[in-house]
């Protein structure tokens, strides 16, 4: 359900796939999820997290997924204060905030 909210909400047509995976590949040990443009496919770790935290990420990755789709995603996108990221955390954001107040539970 919220794969499907967060995509409306961005405006994003065809989602992409999501692995839930325990490592996320190619990364550091911090890092719970990533966008991978050349498969189009975002890898979330979910274990050990709070639902909350597991969605907000996942939908972080749809806004970088989104920026891609519309050519505005860069090798350097994924720095910490890039606009690309300061994007994707603000949007996140807001999808987070919309999702609760639809589904309080």
């Amino acid at each position: 359900d919220f794969i499907k909210f967060a995509c409306d909400e961005l405006g994003i047509d065809e989602c992409p796939q999501v692995d839930v995976v325990d490592r996320v590949p190619d990364a550091d040990g911090m890092t719970f999820g990533r966008y991978d443009p050349d498969s189009k496919m975002i890898y979330l770790v979910a274990h050990g997290r709070h639902p909350k935290d597991v969605f907000r990420t996942l939908a972080h990755e749809l806004v970088h997924h989104k920026q891609h789709t519309l050519q505005r995603l860069k090798p350097e996108s994924g720095e910490t204060g890039s606009p690309e990221e300061n994007e994707a955390n603000a949007q996140a954001g807001v999808v987070m905030r919309n999702y609760s107040e639809q589904n309080p539970e």
